[in-house]
């Protein structure tokens, strides 16, 4: 790999948290107070944190669809045509989240990386 594009991403890092804790220190603060109970202050930083973290992460989530999409499709030629096989692939790989949001870094909302394969969801959910 380029090493600009290796500094890029590190510095890309490196400024995410900082807004970051910068954000979470000015929730604290007796600042103006919205109704969504944040200030405005600290949505500014997470909505920057949030975009600059989503660039790193959205590229690896993109990476692994793309390569679990493929692989799926080879599970599923390579075991006879079984749908059910290149399914625990696909639900594994593909569904997720591909960009952090500002709630996700909240702690509001999990992360999700991977998918639930049908068999492993609730009821419920299908």
């Amino acid at each position: 790999m380029n090493k600009s594009v290796i500094r890029l991403v590190v510095f890309s890092l490196v400024l995410a948290l900082s807004v970051n804790s910068i954000a979470f220190a000015a929730e604290g603060d007796a600042g103006e107070t919205r109704n969504s109970g944040g200030t405005t202050a600290a949505d500014i930083g997470l909505g920057v944190a949030s975009f600059l973290v989503s660039i790193p992460y959205g590229a690896a989530k993109i990476t692994m669809a793309l390569l679990g999409g493929i692989v799926g499709g080879f599970t599923y030629v390579l075991s006879g045509f079984n749908k059910k096989a290149a399914d625990q692939v696909w639900y594994t790989t593909i569904p997720g989240d591909y960009i952090i949001t500002p709630d996700q870094l909240r702690g509001k909302r999990d992360i999700r990386f991977t998918g639930v394969p049908p068999e492993d969801r609730p009821a419920e959910s299908r």
